[in-house]
């Protein structure tokens, strides 16, 4: 599946996520905002974040998250592709996929459906 339609999924169809994908997601959402923080003070938020429910030790959520983050991504949105009907909006002239789901211009060709 490429990038555009990964993406495509994720922004408009997370919804359909389940409840440990969407931990997963917070949890990597956390460690990625504080990748640049001192030692002492990544400490100090990993327990704030835990105690909020931000961040998981959930063993079968954090698993979901072994092979990276990219793949964690192509395999939420491929089992949202595979799951559920979505319509995806693909520019009449070109067939390319629009940014958003109701965009009624081609961000590739230009072309115009209003």
């Amino acid at each position: 599946m490429d990038q555009d339609k990964i993406k495509y999924i994720l922004d408009y169809y997370s919804y359909w996520m389940t409840i440990e994908e969407k931990i997963a997601w917070r949890h990597w959402a956390s460690l990625f905002k504080m990748q640049n923080s001192s030692k002492e003070h990544k400490e100090r938020r990993i327990k704030i974040s835990l105690k909020k429910g931000w961040m998981t030790e959930n063993e079968e959520v954090l698993k979901l998250l072994d092979d990276g983050i990219d793949v964690f991504r192509e395999r939420v949105a491929m089992r949202i592709d595979r799951e559920h009907a979505i319509n995806y909006n693909n520019c009449p002239k070109c067939q390319k996929l629009t940014r958003t789901p109701k965009a009624k211009q081609c961000r590739f060709c230009g072309h115009n459906w209003h």
